[in-house]
């Protein structure tokens, strides 16, 4: 049974799981600190350690308040889309989404980076000549690097 909760108040549960002492397992996902969901003007915030539930209804938020979350918060959403990049790439990303601002469009996305994994970094590398690799293995900051990704020289 769920119990009622007034605006602003916070709910608070023990997550056994999530006690001192578990252990995670080196395969498993890192799990989200915070969830965030908006329905409507309300924005709830979930923090996973203490399953503590937040939410904030944007439309009962002072007029000053509101008037400077929209700036700040289109400073976010550009700056968000520069994230990983830099020069001309940058500012082709944080274009594309004022853009689409200016458009309405708020589901705009800026172009992904490219992904790289460790598994592509180790196959790439094994595929290399010796000769390469002795060129890698010179470099010592290189070496613990490459190590690190799971590289064996």
């Amino acid at each position: 049974m769920q119990e009622e909760r007034k605006e602003g108040e916070v709910e608070t549960t023990n997550n056994k799981q999530n006690q001192k002492g578990e252990v995670k397992m080196a395969n498993e996902k890192k799990q989200r600190k915070l969830t965030k969901v908006i329905e409507g003007t309300v924005l709830t915030i979930t923090e996973s350690t203490t399953n503590t539930v937040i939410k904030v209804d944007f439309a009962k938020l002072p007029e000053n308040i509101k008037a400077n979350l929209g700036p700040y918060g289109l400073s976010q959403k550009l700056g968000d889309a520069a994230a990983g990049k830099e020069g001309q790439e940058a500012v082709d990303s944080i274009m594309k989404i004022k853009e689409g601002q200016e458009k309405g469009d708020w589901s705009v996305r800026a172009p992904a980076a490219e992904k790289i994994n460790k598994k592509e970094i180790v196959e790439k590398f094994n595929a290399m000549a010796p000769a390469q690799k002795a060129v890698l293995a010179a470099n010592p900051d290189l070496k613990k690097t490459l190590e690190a990704l799971g590289v064996k020289f």
